[in-house]
């Protein structure tokens, strides 16, 4: 369903200096119709971006994405339209997510409205109750103002409206990541059952290690911009390949058997020998904290399949 083609997002800094910065740095990846995508990866390493240039809500620098086998990129206002429809996004933070002065219904009736998808008001509160009910809420909720809701609620009624364009393809920002630990998994099973209903592809960001395994048929691990290790979700926590992924999973474990420093954020000096090796531009970012780099990592290293669908870009392995 979606086919992702040499990716990239530069951004120029600087005034007088300019510098330019890869957030995202020659992306190619797949995902079919009803799969689950997770992409995992410290702050910062261009996750999010990715996302959002994947959906065009960020201009790209380079690359093609496909939707269906349409170019995403190339397409006219109307087609954009349409697409747009089809393509949505959970944010990280639900509760900016609604218009804080419209009642939860008029946001929910919104794109209906647009999109002209009910035939009168009687339609609409049909459709509308109906998505609620998918999303385990009731009819209360409808009178209430976003202030008046918890960010579970809210985070429902974000997916629900979202629902109401039909769509095929979902990402997932670190959905759960604002919410309490009660609250994640009545959440995450519903973005389930939505899932199996519907067959919906998603792209699911988060930095919990656990939920990804989850909730994801396939992994990505993202460091500074690439791709550096994708293949099934079980197989990549129990044995991943990548010297970054495995100094992931390990402070994953550290933080859950002895809450330790957080999960998301392993620190780079720990990940290799701390020699801080050099390496030329085009070469392996992470060979600098990596205790097995040698000179060959000065060239950059391409993903190559290690296992049935299982791809490490490492010259090691």
């Amino acid at each position: 369903m979606i086919s992702v083609e040499n990716l990239s997002k530069i951004y120029t800094t600087g005034i007088f200096r300019k510098r330019q910065f890869k957030a995202v740095d020659d992306v190619s990846l797949n995902i079919a119709a009803g799969e689950t995508l997770g992409l995992v990866g410290e702050s910062g390493c261009g996750k999010s971006t990715l996302a959002r240039t994947i959906l065009r809500l960020i201009p790209p620098s380079g690359g093609r994405v496909f939707f269906k086998e349409q170019d995403v990129f190339a397409a006219g206002p109307q087609e954009l339209k349409k697409i747009r429809g089809k393509m949505q996004i959970i944010f990280q933070h639900p509760e900016t997510a609604f218009n804080p002065r419209l009642r939860i219904y008029d946001s929910l009736a919104e794109p209906l409205r647009l999109r002209k998808l009910a035939r009168g008001r009687a339609e609409e509160k049909e459709q509308i109750l109906d998505l609620l009910e998918q999303v385990g809420l009731h009819a209360e909720h409808l009178t209430r103002y976003p202030h008046e809701l918890s960010g579970g609620q809210i985070q429902r009624l974000v997916l629900a409206r979202i629902l109401s364009l039909r769509p095929e393809f979902i990402v997932a920002d670190e959905p759960t990541s604002m919410l309490d630990v009660s609250v994640q998994a009545q959440v995450l099973n519903i973005f389930k059952e939505i899932q199996n209903r519907y067959h919906i592809a998603y792209l699911f960001i988060s930095h919990d290690l656990d939920i990804v395994r989850w909730m994801s048929d396939r992994m990505a691990v993202m460091y500074k911009g690439k791709i550096v290790e994708i293949g099934p979700a079980e197989e990549i926590c129990k044995n991943p390949r990548h010297p970054y992924a495995t100094s992931l999973a390990e402070a994953f474990r550290t933080f859950e058997h002895h809450e330790g420093r957080h999960a998301e954020q392993p620190r780079e000096a720990e990940a290799g020998s701390g020699r801080g090796r050099k390496t030329s531009p085009g070469g392996c970012s992470y060979a600098p904290f990596c205790s097995d780099a040698t000179a060959a990592c000065n060239r950059a290293p391409e993903l190559k399949e290690i296992a049935a669908g299982h791809f490490v870009a490492c010259r090691r392995v």
